[in-house]
């Protein structure tokens, strides 16, 4: 029977192991922070778009993200209508630079994104907006995003006197979507209230002449992209038509390419990776350092390098497994913590513990490989010095 001698090496004192393991955690930590925030920047900006309640998306050419607002004439949803294939063709406004929040009991006011629609269409999927439309058709009302930071000190029931771009405001439901990088909170209202209450963004006679996103549904059995390249033929050059998922690849590509919060993280998670070699490598040497008396002896017996190079590996990849464990499970807490306390959608996916486990066991052999120097220059002569 072979003596697991990687095994030994790594288990014949604890505390040496406790200290191995903890330094490995906590490279495997840093880098699945990272990454989980790297996710849940793309999934709390991606959500409003995922829960748009349609097959295809119109936007101005000019709107290269929704952050940026762009509007288009109301009258290209009217003109999808007539397209074969459309079942039906709503509008969302989008509202972030003039809508103010403030709270007048404490004083203070923030900005919140505001998300307007004809309450007789469907326009979102959220499961607690149909309850409560009939509601939105009255005066300044509106729906508010139980996810929203509590900076703005609104809680249930909801009886806070509000203002919303200096005009009283009251909340008569609530729903959920959550924060992102951009928005702290998000607030629901009828297109009616949108316009009066920022008489800014009215346009044409009936200050609704313009809309910031169409949500189209195709008609049940129908193709979505024939009907969108349809749609592209029939609809002036002045906006442009995606399948759903094209939106969110471009909205996804703005946010990992033109701006910095995407590289940001990624290079987070490369120094995490660098930490976890710097310290793998400190471990493994330092075991390697303090058996090299075995090691010259096994060599003066006849094993080969290949034994030698496999009893490093095996320590590596041990190392990266124990240390990835409580690594992920400090995580996955930090996660909860952060995703309550901000509302984002931050989360240990599948995905990214996929990404972890496999550098964490990269980082783990690539400080085996650079300790196996260390390994090769045993000397059995060095026995009878």
């Amino acid at each position: 029977m072979r003596t697991p001698l990687a095994w030994k090496n790594l288990t014949y004192d604890l505390r040496r192991l406790a200290l191995a393991v903890g330094g490995v955690g906590f490279a495997v930590l840093l880098m699945c922070m990272e990454l989980s925030f790297r996710e849940a920047l793309f999934d709390s900006t991606l959500a409003l778009i995922r829960k748009l309640d349609g097959d295809l998306i119109i936007t101005s050419s000019a709107k290269y993200t929704l952050l940026v607002r762009e509007p288009f004439a109301r009258r290209r949803l009217y003109q999808a209508l007539g397209c074969q294939g459309v079942a039906a063709a709503a509008g969302l406004d989008i509202e972030t630079q003039l809508s103010l929040l403030k709270n007048l009991t404490t004083g203070e006011d923030q900005p919140i994104r505001v998300l307007a629609f004809d309450p007789d269409d469907r326009v979102l999927k959220i499961p607690d907006v149909p309850r409560h439309l009939e509601q939105l058709r009255m005066p300044d009302t509106v729906l508010y995003d139980r996810k929203s930071k509590s900076s703005y000190g609104v809680l249930p029931p909801y009886d806070e006197p509000l203002e919303l771009a200096k005009r009283k405001i009251t909340i008569v439901g609530e729903f959920e979507l959550g924060t992102d990088f951009a928005n702290d909170g998000n607030l629901i209202m009828s297109d009616v209230n949108y316009h009066k209450i920022f008489p800014q963004r009215n346009a044409g006679p009936d200050g609704m002449a313009e809309v910031e996103v169409g949500v189209v549904k195709v008609e049940q059995g129908a193709d979505p992209l024939a009907t969108r390249d349809r749609l592209r033929r029939l609809l002036p050059d002045d906006v442009t038509v995606f399948a759903k998922q094209e939106f969110e690849d471009q909205e996804k590509h703005f946010w990992q390419t033109a701006t910095p919060i995407g590289y940001i993280f990624w290079l987070g998670t490369m120094m995490g990776f660098v930490v976890g070699i710097v310290i793998c490598y400190q471990i493994l040497y330092a075991d390697i350092a303090d058996h090299m008396a075995e090691f010259a002896t096994l060599k003066a017996m006849g094993y080969g390098s290949r034994y030698f190079i496999g009893v490093v590996l095996q320590e590596a990849v041990i190392l990266s497994f124990l240390g990835f464990l409580p690594g992920v499970a400090v995580s996955g807490l930090l996660c909860q913590f952060v995703a309550r306390a901000t509302g984002l959608l931050v989360r240990v996916s599948p995905p990214t513990l996929a990404s972890v486990l496999a550098l964490s066991l990269g980082m783990c052999i690539a400080s085996g490989c650079l300790a196996m120097r260390k390994l090769m220059s045993a000397d059995p002569a060095e026995l009878f010095r």
